[in-house]
């Protein structure tokens, strides 16, 4: 642990996070699967759904679901290597269009160490090629 992210004291319930992004907001400003995946969250006690994000801060759901509808392609990022430190792929239809490097921020989300711009760019020149 951390500095920034010091060990919670044992009297906490389990999935309690002191910098929830949602204890002011209301669920119905997220779309359907942000909603759904803050549900599943708290279900399972589990600290507040923060959704992967690119290194730039671009919500990746939101950027692949542009370019899937642009393009009419699935694009998928997969675990090539689902150890600490393996492995990424970004997936155009199936086939590798890049690799990227995945790590866990502080705040326990997801990020890919690639910018919107970057994941764009190699998403457009997998479909060319």
């Amino acid at each position: 642990m951390s500095e920034k992210d010091p060990p919670r004291p044992a009297h906490l319930p389990p999935g309690f996070d002191e910098d929830s992004p949602y204890n002011a907001g209301k669920l119905d400003d997220h779309p359907d699967w942000w909603t759904q995946n803050i549900k599943v969250f708290r279900e399972h006690e589990m600290r507040p759904y923060r959704p992967p994000r690119l290194s730039d801060g671009t919500v990746t759901t939101n950027i692949i679901d542009r370019l899937e509808t642009t393009y009419d392609v699935d694009i998928r990022i997969r675990a090539v290597d689902p150890q600490d430190g393996g492995s990424w792929k970004i997936l155009v239809d199936g086939e590798v269009a890049t690799s990227v490097e995945h790590t866990r921020t502080e705040s326990g989300n997801t990020r890919y160490e690639l910018t919107a711009e970057d994941f764009e760019e190699s998403i457009t020149e997998a479909i060319e090629e």
